[in-house]
């Protein structure tokens, strides 16, 4: 029988949209500046129901999704997880567009990594809103393996081997019967192949083989074994024969994954100060939405039992006794708790008046809202209230603000009608200030901000916001970051004693590392030490780009170096791991470089249309990035940033356009460079709010040598230098 699951991804998109005629005072409408709005509900559609030992639950799908809109000239929005689509729609000027959506693992073969991939047209018009839903199908070919019971007269220790040429799965026996396994189908391998092997009465083995021909994804393939009656001719398999039942997934069942409820401010922005003086706030309003309904919702605040005379710092909003109610509503707390007739949905409002809001002194609070829906998910919120008699506050820089000779100090205007609005700013343990002063008015409440320049990196100053007739007591601290450079930068240090040359002092650390491990077992090494072409020093780094084998075995090798480690060579391709530890934001990276390019003698099949074809001239490139904490998700090379496998059928390179790259800079090098030059190749950061972890940095005399596409090229390097 055909089967199959559909798992709604119900993001918060869907969740706001369904419940926005009852939020009064959140406007979900259209905009009026010539866009239109679009709400996603992305739908994973799977085949099987899920077994408890998979590795990716539906939560985990639902997190790690990836939902790109398109138009015509490329992706306009990218996100990473369900719940990340913009509960209040997205924006999106009048187009054509393609949402597609992407979940769980492309693996060649497995019992446990699905793999759904969906795609959805839609049009936006200036003024409207639409909704699209994208039915994300599963893109293995799923293959399952049954036995007739008579297979046990004749046949023992048996097992099904299915797979193509990139990967395959054992099914044992009895054990594994009916267990789905997953396959995606490689462009050079449209067929899957069964084999059963086992034992026969007398002992001999027994092997026979089937194949399904041009495997589809979206399709399952029930494998059944059955016993082929009584034997005359042992030949060609009359022991057993298999037939293959064909089906298209259907529709079983329907599991949900829903997201945590959501918590915002309607009449402020919850995610920023309510400031103020004492006495004087004003009314605050907090709703709560959930796509399960509400088991428990609590409001808590250290101070008060004393501000609000009951017996702790918190209530619980749905269970409190009667008096509690009362005695909270005469200090100005009140709610609305609305149903939806036929949903899981609510919602609620919190309202805490003008009376309630000036029960808080001068200092700091911090309301915190922990609400549990009923299926068990929690989330949390909080409505932080600052309240001071002072003019101006010195607000705490953002860490990601603070560069190695910049930094952003921010304030708080907190009285109306101020004058004169600067920051003062000192190394600290210096004695003078120096003042820089802030153009622009600013009211009672607002933010107030400027970027100093040319500071010195690594070093500690003092700040303070002022004001005419105010020079705030607080004093706020940050440290710049420091002008971190690159180990043996120079090319100075080699280890030529074992049979792979390493660009490390004998017996030292490796912060560089090449593709010698693979090509030294060859007794080649395509990047050495030189002395005939440098910068300054005693050596440089050559990078020989070469034919790497024995008459016609072997591959060509790129001569590269790169900061990382090799790993492991895999048959005869090699796998990197790329990145250093790095917690500094360079500008731009200088490196001296000869280049000599010579015309490709090698060109792999599936080669990018845009690598060079034989013949024509090849190009080298140097490039780098600076990334975030990531660390890749291979599973059998842990820790590393970036892992890369130059393996046709398992290949694993770096994306310049990684959701973890934070900047980006390369130079490629068309044609000779007739002798060593001084290149710099500034850093373009697409993220300046997330920290740098760590540092990649590669040079390769064949730019398509990771596709084992080049010619004999030469490339030295020497005096890399980060600039600040």
């Amino acid at each position: 029988m055909k089967r199959k699951n559909i798992f709604l991804a119900c993001a918060a998109s869907l969740a706001m949209l369904s419940f926005s005629s009852c939020s009064d005072e959140i406007n979900y409408g259209t905009p009026d500046n010539g866009e239109g709005r679009v709400f996603l509900r992305p739908q994973l559609n799977s085949d099987v129901k899920v077994e408890s030992r998979a590795i990716l639950t539906d939560d985990e799908l639902a997190a790690n999704a990836l939902v790109w809109i398109s138009n015509a000239k490329g992706a306009v929005r990218k996100y990473t997880g369900l719940d990340n689509i913009p509960a209040a729609g997205i924006s999106l000027v009048s187009d054509n567009y393609v949402a597609e959506v992407w979940a769980g693992d492309s693996v060649p073969a497995s019992f446990d990594h699905r793999y759904f991939k969906g795609r959805e047209p839609f049009a936006i018009q200036a003024g409207r809103t639409v909704e699209v839903a994208v039915e994300c199908r599963i893109a293995n070919s799923v293959v399952t393996v049954d036995y007739d019971p008579a297979v046990d007269d004749v046949l023992t220790d048996y097992t099904m081997t299915v797979g193509h040429k990139a990967g395959e799965l054992v099914y044992n026996g009895r054990e594994d019967e009916g267990r789905p396994g997953y396959f995606m189908m490689p462009s050079f391998d449209k067929n899957l192949t069964c084999t059963l092997t086992g034992k026969k009465a007398d002992g001999s083995d027994f092997t026979y083989t089937q194949v399904i021909e041009n495997a589809k994804p979206f399709t399952k393939y029930a494998v059944k074994v059955k016993h082929g009656g009584p034997v005359e001719d042992e030949i060609g398999g009359a022991l057993v024969k298999i037939e293959v039942d064909e089906t298209e997934v259907e529709v079983e069942e329907v599991i949900e994954i829903y997201s945590a409820p959501t918590i915002e401010g309607t009449n402020f922005d919850i995610t920023k100060p309510v400031m103020g003086q004492e006495g004087q706030l004003t009314e605050k309003k907090v709703w709560i939405k959930s796509t399960k309904g509400f088991k428990e919702l609590v409001v808590s605040c250290s101070g008060f039992a004393g501000m609000l005379g009951i017996s702790g710092d918190d209530f619980e909003v749905f269970g409190m006794a009667d008096n509690i109610r009362q005695t909270l509503a005469d200090k100005g707390f009140s709610y609305q708790h609305f149903t939806h007739e036929g949903s899981e949905m609510e919602e609620i409002k919190l309202v805490f008046d003008d009376a309630f809001m000036c029960l808080f002194p001068n200092g700091e609070h911090n309301v915190s809202f922990t609400v549990t829906d009923n299926n068990g998910k929690t989330a949390t919120g909080m409505m932080q209230i600052i309240l001071s008699d002072a003019k101006m506050r010195t607000d705490a820089v953002v860490d990601t603000e603070v560069w190695a000779k910049k930094a952003t100090l921010r304030g708080t205007v907190m009285k109306p009608d101020l004058t004169g609005f600067a920051f003062n700013y000192r190394e600290r343990g210096a004695q003078q200030w120096q003042t820089v002063a802030v153009d622009g008015a600013f009211g009672e409440g607002a933010s107030m901000s400027v970027e100093l320049t040319g500071l010195a990196s690594g070093t500690t100053y003092e700040y303070q916001a002022v004001c005419d007739g105010f020079d705030t007591s607080d004093i706020m601290t940050f440290t710049t970051e420091s002008e971190l450079q690159l180990p043996n930068a120079g090319m100075e240090e080699w280890d030529t004693s074992g049979k792979a040359h390493l660009i490390c002092a004998p017996g030292g650390e490796l912060f560089w590392d090449s593709g010698n491990h693979g090509s030294s077992t060859m007794s080649k090494n395509v990047t050495q030490r030189a002395s005939d072409v440098k910068h300054s020093g005693d050596y440089s780094a050559k990078l020989e780009s070469q034919f790497v084998g024995v008459g016609m075995f072997g591959k060509f090798a790129a001569g590269n170096l790169f900061v990382g480690q090799y790993l492991a060579t895999d048959d005869t391709d090699g796998v990197l791991g790329w990145g250093r530890p790095f917690a500094s934001r360079p500008k731009a990276l200088k490196v001296y470089v000869q280049y000599t390019p010579n015309a490709v003698s090698h060109r792999a099949d599936d080669a990018p249309s845009e690598a060079p074809q034989k013949g024509a001239m090849d190009c080298g490139i140097v490039y780098v990035a600076i990334v975030d904490a990531t660390i890749d998700d291979d599973k059998t090379y842990k820790g590393w940033p970036v892992i890369v496998k130059t393996k046709k059928s398992d290949r694993k390179l770096f994306n310049k356009n990684g959701d973890n790259v934070i900047a980006y800079g390369e130079r490629v090098f068309t044609e000779a460079t007739g002798g060593m030059i001084e290149v710099e190749i500034p850093l373009e950061y697409f993220k300046t709010d997330v920290k740098a972890s760590n540092i990649v940095l590669t040079c390769s005399a064949s730019r398509y040598g990771d596709y084992f596409t080049g010619g004999p090229s030469v490339m030295y390097v020497d005096d890399f230098e980060l600039i600040y």
